[in-house]
């Protein structure tokens, strides 16, 4: 069995529409805005199928599978077996052929869903490409074994047109200038041309520049007064609690009368010296 006797499918919808269309009546095309409900004669699924260079598009029921009613492609004739509706992307025309008396008719085929039609153009377009670079092979192929020279040339030709490439290497002898711009002796380099240059010492070499000392700090009179009024009273809050805590029970506490014996002379304490 060869490639050519297997039947592939390429694409299947579950939903469809048919519809009776109008004769068209202008060159420009079917209009899907003149089709009517009433004239719709069938909802089932569609099925792109394949078989060689020949594609079919089959209209069958969806419960049953029986054909209702079918489509072919044949190679190089897709815009004449499906024609595109000139106001929506989501309708075409068929041109529905029977098989026994070859009679055909034009229906028109409406998707629900935008991407459903747009899946369905592509297939069309991708199975009549696939089919176009077979062909070039197999001539190629028939014509390199047949001895012939001319076939393969045009096949370079166009390959060569197609992914043409540039030559960017440099010829024997070619030179190439980059400009740079390099810091100059005085201004040094690296580190020293980002701190803002430097100036030269006795041993050539670059030295930084001395940084500037910080601005000094003059207080204004109002300033000064405040200052010194802090400063008062701090010393005194600082004494008084240095002495005062430390010493005061002491230095309070008063002294206690001496209970002296009869006949006998009692001697004097100091009033300030507490008694322990």
């Amino acid at each position: 069995m060869s490639v050519d006797d297997v039947e592939h499918t390429l694409f299947v919808c579950r939903q469809v529409n048919l519809y009776r269309v109008p004769p068209k009546a202008t060159a420009g095309g079917h209009k899907s805005g003149e089709w009517k409900v009433a004239d719709k004669i069938f909802t089932g699924r569609l099925k792109l199928t394949a078989k060689g260079e020949a594609a079919e598009v089959r209209l069958e029921d969806s419960e049953t599978g029986d054909l209702f009613a079918m489509c072919p492609v044949p190679h190089g004739q897709r815009d004449i077996a499906v024609e595109p509706a000139s106001d929506s992307s989501r309708n075409f025309v068929l041109r529905v052929v029977d098989p026994a008396s070859k009679r055909h008719a034009f229906l028109g085929l409406g998707f629900s869903e935008r991407h459903e039609a747009f899946d369905f153009n592509v297939a069309l377009s991708d199975h009549e490409k696939h089919m176009q670079r077979a062909k070039e092979v197999t001539s190629a192929a028939s014509s390199a074994a047949s001895g012939s020279s001319m076939a393969p040339a045009i096949a370079q030709s166009d390959a060569a047109a197609l992914y043409k490439k540039q030559d960017l290497s440099l010829k024997e002898g070619q030179t190439i200038k980059i400009a740079m711009k390099r810091p100059s002796s005085a201004e040094g380099g690296g580190m020293l041309a980002s701190l803002g240059g430097g100036s030269k010492g006795t041993g050539g070499s670059a030295m930084l520049k001395p940084l500037a000392p910080p601005p000094s700090y003059t207080p204004t009179q109002g300033q000064q007064g405040q200052q010194s009024g802090l400063a008062q009273q701090w010393q005194g809050s600082n004494s008084h609690s240095l002495l005062g805590n430390d010493f005061s029970d002491f230095a309070a506490a008063p002294a206690p009368a001496a209970s002296q014996p009869q006949g006998k002379q009692s001697t004097a304490t100091p009033s300030s010296w507490a008694t322990f």
